[in-house]
Protein backbone atom coordinates (compact mmCIF):
# COMPACT_ATOMS: atom_id res chain seq x y z
CA UNK A 1 0.00 0.00 0.00
CA UNK A 2 1.38 3.75 -0.79
CA UNK A 3 1.49 5.78 1.61
CA UNK A 4 0.82 9.62 0.81
CA UNK A 5 2.46 12.97 1.84
CA UNK A 6 -0.44 13.76 3.85
CA UNK A 7 -0.49 10.67 5.83
CA UNK A 8 3.39 10.55 6.76
CA UNK A 9 2.65 13.82 8.22
CA UNK A 10 -0.67 12.69 9.94
CA UNK A 11 1.74 10.56 11.67
CA UNK A 12 4.34 12.37 12.76
CA UNK A 13 2.27 14.67 14.29
CA UNK A 14 0.58 12.12 16.33
CA UNK A 15 4.22 11.05 17.49
CA UNK A 16 5.26 14.30 17.92
CA UNK A 17 2.57 15.31 20.02
CA UNK A 18 2.49 12.43 22.19
CA UNK A 19 6.29 12.49 22.22
CA UNK A 20 8.42 13.19 25.37
CA UNK A 21 10.68 16.06 25.83
CA UNK A 22 13.60 13.97 25.53
CA UNK A 23 12.23 11.13 22.75
CA UNK A 24 12.18 14.17 19.92
CA UNK A 25 15.32 13.56 19.13
CA UNK A 26 14.78 9.21 18.53
CA UNK A 27 11.27 10.09 17.21
CA UNK A 28 12.54 12.17 14.04
CA UNK A 29 15.51 9.81 13.72
CA UNK A 30 12.51 6.88 13.41
CA UNK A 31 10.71 8.67 10.77
CA UNK A 32 13.64 9.49 8.68
CA UNK A 33 14.93 5.92 8.79
CA UNK A 34 11.17 4.56 7.57
CA UNK A 35 11.23 7.00 5.12
CA UNK A 36 14.59 5.92 3.94
CA UNK A 37 13.75 2.40 3.78
CA UNK A 38 10.75 2.90 1.79
CA UNK A 39 12.54 4.56 -0.37
CA UNK A 40 10.51 7.92 0.03
CA UNK A 41 12.86 10.49 1.64
CA UNK A 42 11.90 12.30 -1.82
CA UNK A 43 9.08 13.65 -0.29
CA UNK A 44 10.48 14.61 2.75
CA UNK A 45 10.04 18.76 1.43
CA UNK A 46 6.65 17.83 1.28
CA UNK A 47 6.07 15.62 4.17
CA UNK A 48 7.42 19.02 6.05
CA UNK A 49 4.93 21.21 4.18
CA UNK A 50 1.62 19.05 5.06
CA UNK A 51 3.36 18.76 8.92
CA UNK A 52 3.11 22.33 9.37
CA UNK A 53 -0.56 22.52 7.96
CA UNK A 54 -1.69 20.15 10.44
CA UNK A 55 0.42 21.74 13.47
CA UNK A 56 -0.84 25.06 12.09
CA UNK A 57 -5.07 23.56 12.23
CA UNK A 58 -4.20 21.91 15.09
CA UNK A 59 -3.44 24.85 17.30
CA UNK A 60 -5.95 27.63 15.59
CA UNK A 61 -3.26 28.96 13.29
CA UNK A 62 -4.19 29.92 9.96
CA UNK A 63 -1.22 30.71 7.52
CA UNK A 64 -1.91 33.15 4.32
CA UNK A 65 -0.74 35.96 2.04
CA UNK A 66 -1.51 39.76 2.51
CA UNK A 67 -1.01 41.97 -1.12
CA UNK A 68 -0.63 45.72 -1.06
CA UNK A 69 0.09 48.13 -3.87
CA UNK A 70 2.48 49.26 -1.53
CA UNK A 71 4.38 48.36 2.11
CA UNK A 72 1.43 48.58 5.02
CA UNK A 73 2.68 49.76 8.60
CA UNK A 74 2.61 47.88 11.35
CA UNK A 75 -0.84 49.20 13.19
CA UNK A 76 -2.54 48.41 9.30
CA UNK A 77 -1.46 44.87 9.15
CA UNK A 78 -2.37 44.50 13.14
CA UNK A 79 -5.69 46.56 12.63
CA UNK A 80 -6.07 43.53 9.41
CA UNK A 81 -5.01 40.60 11.76
CA UNK A 82 -7.72 41.84 14.42
CA UNK A 83 -10.32 41.81 11.71
CA UNK A 84 -9.92 38.80 9.45
CA UNK A 85 -8.71 36.33 12.46
CA UNK A 86 -12.24 36.54 13.91
CA UNK A 87 -14.19 35.87 10.71
CA UNK A 88 -11.99 32.47 10.59
CA UNK A 89 -12.25 31.68 14.04
CA UNK A 90 -8.37 31.82 13.91
CA UNK A 91 -6.59 32.31 17.31
CA UNK A 92 -3.39 33.27 15.67
CA UNK A 93 -3.11 34.56 11.53
CA UNK A 94 0.32 34.55 10.14
CA UNK A 95 0.10 37.06 7.01
CA UNK A 96 3.04 37.52 4.26
CA UNK A 97 3.06 40.81 3.09
CA UNK A 98 3.92 40.90 -0.34
CA UNK A 99 3.85 43.89 -3.17
CA UNK A 100 2.18 43.99 -6.18
CA UNK A 101 1.59 47.79 -7.43
CA UNK A 102 -1.05 45.91 -10.01
CA UNK A 103 -4.14 45.96 -7.75
CA UNK A 104 -3.57 49.88 -7.43
CA UNK A 105 -4.44 50.52 -3.48
CA UNK A 106 -6.49 48.36 -0.75
CA UNK A 107 -5.62 44.86 -0.05
CA UNK A 108 -5.96 41.41 -1.45
CA UNK A 109 -5.97 38.66 1.62
CA UNK A 110 -5.51 34.90 0.18
CA UNK A 111 -5.99 32.55 3.17
CA UNK A 112 -6.96 28.50 2.27
CA UNK A 113 -10.06 28.67 0.32
CA UNK A 114 -11.03 32.01 1.40
CA UNK A 115 -10.19 35.64 -0.71
CA UNK A 116 -10.76 38.99 0.68
CA UNK A 117 -10.15 41.13 -2.16
CA UNK A 118 -10.90 44.69 -0.91
CA UNK A 119 -8.31 46.23 -4.12
CA UNK A 120 -8.91 49.07 -5.88
CA UNK A 121 -8.50 47.23 -8.67
CA UNK A 122 -11.26 45.24 -8.42
CA UNK A 123 -13.60 48.14 -6.76
CA UNK A 124 -12.87 49.95 -10.29
CA UNK A 125 -13.80 46.15 -12.33
CA UNK A 126 -17.01 46.28 -10.19
CA UNK A 127 -17.89 50.21 -11.29
CA UNK A 128 -17.27 49.41 -14.85
CA UNK A 129 -19.30 46.56 -15.23
CA UNK A 130 -22.18 48.33 -13.43
CA UNK A 131 -22.04 51.15 -15.74
CA UNK A 132 -21.74 49.32 -19.09
CA UNK A 133 -24.73 47.08 -17.97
Amino acid sequence: MKITTKQYAQSLYEVVFKAEDGALKVVIKNFVQLLAARNNLGKADEIVREFGKIWNRERGIVEGELVSAHKLNDEIVALLHGSIAPLLGAKELKLENKIDKDIMGGFVVHMEDVVIDGSLKRQLQTLKSKLVN
